[in-house]
């Protein structure tokens, strides 16, 4: 594969069983192979793996590929032989790749390093082939290499594929790293089980946003059965999906579903414009064409206005009576035949209301594309708008590639087209505002006690003292006594009486809350109901039992948190709800620490952020006393020890504005 892919340097094949191969002087040792050695190949039994590796850091080898397999994927025997290859980086500095890999291929240096199919000439692939602007980096050799296979197929050139394997010592972040810095490659996808080591993965999403170089991502494990999966195939642990589908959005890594998408999205970035906004046009020859692909881009967030009046009357003038004029813009297949396409596309792609136009067609007919293709050139020249096509039906090779070399992507279906546009216009948001993603400065790390087990709403609160967030003045109580003394010293005010058992996450199921006492009659008996209650329940032994001055009504109810994921380590989370939380869903997420602007981003994410920013009420929330508290809360996570699991407020209750937040109930976790 090495010599029919025009690799350039030296091949030493080591082997003791043959003196030739392929016209190749063969070596019994490493140590015997007479020049300097930049990389071996590794193909012998798991068991002699280590063995090997010894010889090649002892003979100045610098690297090594590890294509066996047989290591932590296949249990605990493989998982110790592992361990060892481990042990000979860290002791000898050879860079690793793999184990359990499917090589590598980087083709401006003529190294095709993989047993893969995929590549081999005998299965058709063009060898010695240039370099392109995609980048492969996957988790999975077999994937990977599909990844090239399938995208070869949509005129995608390649410039390096990258099977990681179970990641020893290099692994995925480390080879994204590297490739933003190749001038030639324009966007990197990658297939992901889950990070190794993931504390690189802000400064690495910081370095391709400088640098306008999108990472598109399949991330599997978004089920049960894909947890299970990605654990035996490379023994990664893979965390909770969920922040990392927060990161990714938040560090301006693009994820996908499925192949399709992968390759459409890289296609759009290899080729085509960034839309300044979402503000679209279909112009279309077929009207069910035009209107399909108008609803898959308005269900992903585009808006179709009309063009202006102007325009509109410019293009009645050459479209039949049965055209339309508005949007999607239908010039009918008549006015095909008059040039009438390429007008329409010229008027539309200069307009000041789009910032995008999709061309709606038959790509079929060669003949015909290419008698208007001088017409076409001159409708893109000078256009202000971003451009992409849909073929209604199997566009021909030669008119997507023309399309191509000028700035146009082509999609064969309206949802791959409408994904596409979306990627592009989600990533130029992105862009606009990745001045958030600069990490803030780090903050000095506070030490936390060590306490062991799950701490209630009393013992949580002094850690929760950083944040500044006062709680209403209130007493633990172990009788019905102390409970109707509390109130009394409380001012006989309105109080909460709240079960106080650390392992209890929902007071209010067993009947652990009572609300609005106001008689030392109310007090008592609420006391008694709730240790009632709570022995009923059978949770556990109640430590007393909260008498609380009520808080002001009317506030908003969020849940403010801080977590800890086993891979991305600490985040944010900021729900609507409350205590109904979980039942509404609506929550955003953060890695830790956070910017202002971050918070931001961060609030926009909730589905009901009208409640924060626009309450009906009229009244105004103080957003400026949340803001503070969610950064504050980001920087007591960034400190977390790794014994901390999680920090929860909830309620967190938002005051109007100048009045603040009150804490009114919260938790820590920590692993026993």
């Amino acid at each position: 594969m090495l010599q029919q892919h025009g690799f350039a340097g030296r091949l030493y094949p080591v082997n003791p069983k043959y003196q030739q191969l392929q016209g190749l002087t063969v070596y019994p040792a490493i140590g015997d192979v007479p020049g300097p050695v930049d990389l071996a190949l590794v193909a012998v039994p798991a068991p002699a793996v280590v063995g090997v590796l010894e010889g090649c850091a002892a003979a100045g080898v610098r690297c090594a590929l590890i294509l066996s397999s047989g290591f932590a994927e296949s249990g605990p025997a493989g998982q110790q032989l592992q361990a060892q290859v481990a042990d000979v980086c860290a002791r000898t500095g050879l860079r690793v790749n793999g184990p359990n890999a499917e090589g590598v291929y980087y083709p401006g240096a003529g190294v095709c390093a993989t047993f893969s199919p995929a590549l081999d000439p005998q299965h058709g692939f063009p060898a010695p082939a240039p370099a392109g602007p995609v980048a492969v980096v996957s988790q999975s050799g077999g994937l990977g290499f599909a990844i090239l296979n399938q995208g070869r197929e949509l005129g995608l050139g390649f410039g390096a594929v990258v099977s990681t394997g179970n990641e020893v010592d290099l692994g995925w972040l480390d080879y994204v790293d590297w490739l933003l810095d190749d001038p030639g490659i324009r966007v990197i996808l990658g297939f992901l089980e889950g990070f190794r080591r993931a504390d690189r993965l802000r400064a690495v999403a910081a370095k391709a946003a400088r640098l306008k170089k999108p990472i598109v991502v399949a991330k599997i494990g978004r089920s049960e059965a894909g947890r299970r999966a990605a654990a035996s195939h490379t023994g990664s642990l893979v965390g909770s999906d969920a922040i990392y589908s927060a990161a990714f959005a938040e560090l301006g890594i693009l994820r996908v579903d499925d192949v399709d998408e992968m390759l459409d999205v890289a296609a759009y970035f290899c080729v085509g414009r960034l839309p300044a906004g979402r503000r679209l046009a279909v112009l279309t020859t077929s009207g069910g064409a035009g209107a399909w692909l108008a609803d898959a881009c308005a269900s992903r967030g585009f808006s179709l206005p009309p063009p202006s009046p102007a325009d509109q009357a410019e293009v009645a003038s050459f479209i039949p009576a049965y055209g339309s004029t508005g949007n999607p813009v239908d010039i009918t297949a008549q006015a095909v035949f008059g040039g009438g396409f390429e007008r329409a596309l010229g008027r539309l792609a200069r307009a000041p209301e789009f910032d995008a136009v999709v061309g709606v067609g038959s790509m079929v007919r060669e003949d015909r594309f290419l008698q208007s293709l001088p017409d076409l050139r001159a409708a893109v020249d000078g256009a202000s708008s971003a451009l992409a096509f849909y073929s209604y039906t199997r566009p021909s090779r030669t008119i997507t590639d023309t399309l191509a070399s000028l700035g146009i992507p082509c999609y064969t279906s309206p949802l791959r087209a409408a994904r596409a546009l979306a990627a592009a216009a989600g990533y130029a948001e992105f862009l606009a505002r990745c001045a958030a993603l600069e990490p803030p400065i780090d903050q000095p790390r506070r030490l936390w006690p060590s306490p062991g087990g799950r701490l209630g709403e009393q013992a949580a609160r002094a850690y929760l003292e950083p944040l500044g967030i006062p709680s209403p003045p209130g007493c633990l109580a172990t009788s019905a006594d102390e409970a109707v003394a509390h109130w009394a010293a409380l001012g006989q005010r309105p109080v909460a009486l709240k079960a106080h058992l650390p392992s209890l996450v929902h007071k209010t199921e067993v009947g652990g809350v009572r609300l609005g006492l106001q008689t030392a009659e109310h007090v008592r008996a609420a006391f008694e109901a709730i240790t009632a209650n709570v022995e009923r329940a059978g949770v556990g032994p109640l430590a007393g039992v909260l008498v609380q001055q009520m808080a002001p009504p009317g506030g908003l109810e969020l849940l403010l948190a801080a977590r800890r994921d086993p891979i991305l380590g600490p985040f944010v989370v900021v729900g609507l709800g409350g205590e109904h939380v979980e039942a509404l869903g609506d929550v955003a997420l953060r890695l830790a620490p956070l910017t202002p602007a971050g918070v931001e981003a961060m609030l926009d994410d909730l589905r009901g952020v009208a409640l924060l920013r626009r309450p009906r009420s009229g009244r105004a929330w103080d957003l400026a006393a949340l803001n503070a508290a969610i950064v504050r809360m980001g920087e007591l996570a960034a400190g977390l020890p790794p014994e901390v699991l999680d920090v929860e407020i909830n309620p967190l209750l938002v005051l109007p504005a100048g009045q603040g937040l009150l804490l009114l109930d919260a938790a820590v976790d920590v692993a026993c």
